[in-house]
């Protein structure tokens, strides 16, 4: 009588933990789903108390009526190699906008470029896997970072203090979309409030 009773109890504590770890949404990049009230990240970085190139805004305001779909034009979008019709999400945090590139025969595989529009978390609230680099991005302060298991290349562009655009590369090894990534951020930078 105990075997019957201990295998429904197993299967069902099984059963359980997969329905809880099976809340993926396929096809997104990564944004961070952070609230404002996560702590600021720090440690070996270098960022905490870096100087700011740009204005001392209080926020996001003017990033929160951007678009991230309407940064790049066709020009723009030809000189990256953007092969894909654009295609808007947000999430709690972010607004974003990404597209297929097949055009870039620095990447022959090609890869999936997304903007997303932080009007509310600064470059201190980026999440990586491993080290925030600093990177030259026109006037403004940024840092590349890994994400997504190291699936992801992100430049993460200061707007504010509290806001950012992030350009984002995804379509296999992370780090080898990197100057990709950084190519299409040098793009956006100018766009950018």
């Amino acid at each position: 009588m105990r075997r019957p009773l201990v295998g429904v109890v197993s299967a069902a504590v099984l059963l359980g933990g997969l329905v809880g770890c099976s809340q993926e949404t396929p096809g997104r990049p990564v944004v961070e789903a952070t609230s404002t009230t996560d702590a600021p990240a720090t440690g070996g970085s270098g960022e905490s108390g870096s100087p700011s190139t740009t204005s001392p805004d209080s926020g996001g305001g003017s990033l929160a009526s951007l678009d991230p779909c309407e940064m790049l034009t066709d020009s723009q979008k030809s000189e990256l190699g953007v092969t894909g019709q654009a295609e808007p999400d947000e999430t709690t945090s972010a607004k974003y906008c990404k597209w297929r590139v097949d055009a870039n025969p620095a990447v022959p595989g090609g890869y999936q470029l997304a903007l997303a529009v932080f009007p509310e978390l600064g470059l201190d609230r980026v999440n990586a896997v491993g080290e925030k680099t600093p990177v030259p991005v026109g006037s403004r302060r940024a840092i590349q970072s890994l994400r997504a298991g190291g699936g992801v290349c992100a430049i993460s562009i200061e707007v504010t203090a509290t806001s950012r655009v992030d350009v984002q590369a995804s379509g296999g090894d992370g780090k080898a979309l990197c100057p990709a990534a950084l190519d299409a951020a040098k793009v956006v930078e100018p766009e950018l409030p």
